[in-house]
């Protein structure tokens, strides 16, 4: 083949073929298409770390409030001393997450065979406790009558550590509720000290 015939060929494989060539020109299609799905492929990436993020932190708190009402109910009398090993106990489940940004309250609900159900006593950690003798409202059929139950209330404010999905904090929070297991109703003793109770030592 002569030196003219090629440059004949290659200039017919080359020229241009106007407005209609544009379908046929398949070059860089693959490039096109990652520049376009890429950043949905990234936001679908972070978004489930993010989410499966939530979803542990989620299962501590419900983790928490639900030792904290069974540990509570397995006692007869709850003094200081069991309020400190309880929140020493939310601490360790609490884990990785800090048990210092969590709110929890525990909460005796007592009908004493009127069919009203009480504050027996309550105690918070960063959340106020409930007035004892007030009137609180539980589900029906939880209480009996007479008889009491234990409410376990925890809270939780998670912000992610990426923030690309989730920029907004998130309150958690999970209720248990739980009859006492060896008395009616438990009671709640305490030595008077202002600075001990249900949270830190100190």
């Amino acid at each position: 083949m002569s030196p003219r015939s090629i440059l004949a060929s290659l200039t017919r494989r080359t020229r241009w073929r106007g407005i209609q060539g544009i379908w046929y020109n398949e070059k860089g299609v693959s490039a096109v298409e990652f520049a376009l799905i890429a950043p949905v492929m990234i936001l679908i990436y972070f978004g489930c770390i993010e989410l499966s993020l939530l979803m542990r932190a989620d299962r501590r708190v419900t983790s928490t409030a639900s030792s904290l009402g069974d540990l509570t109910a397995r006692l007869v009398t709850a003094t200081d001393a069991d309020m400190q090993e309880l929140y020493s106990a939310a601490a360790v489940i609490m884990q990785p997450y800090p048990v210092q940004a969590a709110s929890m309250r525990i909460t005796s609900v007592v009908d004493n065979g009127d069919g009203i159900t009480r504050v027996g006593w309550s105690d918070g950690f960063n959340m106020a406790p409930y007035t004892a003798n007030a009137l609180i409202t539980v589900p029906a059929g939880l209480v009996t009558t007479p008889g009491s139950v234990i409410v376990a209330e925890v809270e939780f404010e998670y912000e992610s550590s990426i923030g690309l999905v989730l920029s907004t904090s998130r309150t958690l929070k999970d209720v248990f509720y739980l009859r006492p297991r060896r008395v009616t109703t438990i009671n709640r003793t305490t030595d008077g000290d202002s600075q001990t109770g249900f949270g830190p030592a100190s």
